[in-house]
């Protein structure tokens, strides 16, 4: 089934749940630090860095987004079995590692960024060892009206042999790039649980964070400015037993 409607809310909570995905989203308004940031990247990255994972409007493939069936496997309540995806959702991008670049706004966002995820985690009560690490970063820039968008994927990167370690995934959006209203959906982030499709609209100053094997896209983006993403997975390790 496809749901046209709501669109994910930003209550006043951090932390909500989707079916019964738990997710961080919140929006930070200092926005002279995203645009620092915003334009350090544009200055800093190569034209091919800034457009990696995205497909250009003849590649995005519509039928798969509207007629996308998961497995329904769930592992540990939530966690998506990417094993078990008739898409084959380990859809790899090489990362630009953006938030190892060294920028004072960017060593905020990491901070941000660790500090957003410890929250989760806590909230969800795992024994983890409490030293966050962003293992891979890249930054994307979305043209103006050139309807890019990403079809779906998943960020999960240990094998089902190895204990994995407490992994997620986040998206922290230096700008929304100002989409056209004549493109209702231009550039929504799109969750996919169970055959269900849960969208959220990007605004500037945006950080959401979700468990990696979680299945999502990004509808083609239409806009009059760059939309800028800063994508990461980022994870802990479990505490000892002992």
């Amino acid at each position: 089934m496809f749901l046209k409607e709501p669109l994910i809310p930003a209550g006043k909570e951090n932390i909500f749940h989707l079916a019964p995905i738990p997710v961080f989203m919140k929006v930070f308004e200092d926005h002279d630090l995203h645009d620092k940031v915003y334009e350090f990247g544009l200055k800093t990255l190569s034209e091919r860095q800034k457009r990696m994972g995205q497909e250009l409007p003849d590649q995005y493939d519509y039928e798969r987004q509207h007629n996308y069936e998961d497995s329904g496997y769930l592992n540990e309540q939530w966690v998506e079995g990417t094993e078990h995806n008739p898409i084959g959702s380990r859809f790899w991008v090489p990362p630009n590692n953006f938030l190892s670049l060294n920028h004072p706004g960017i060593e905020t966002l990491n901070k941000r960024i660790k500090d957003s995820f410890v929250e989760l985690v806590n909230h969800l009560e795992f024994n983890h060892d409490n030293n966050p690490e962003i293992t891979e970063s890249w930054a994307q820039y979305y043209e103006p009206y050139a309807g890019r968008g990403h079809n779906q994927h998943s960020h999960s990167r240990w094998h089902p042999h190895e204990e994995p370690p407490i992994g997620f995934s986040g998206g922290y959006y230096l700008s929304d790039g100002n989409p056209l209203k004549d493109h209702p959906y231009s550039g929504v982030f799109t969750f996919h649980i169970r055959g269900y499709s849960y969208f959220l609209r990007p605004k500037k100053g945006m950080l959401i964070i979700w468990p990696n094997d979680i299945v999502h896209s990004v509808k083609p983006f239409y806009g009059k400015e760059h939309r800028c993403v800063i994508n990461f997975n980022v994870q802990m390790g479990l505490a000892d037993k002992a």
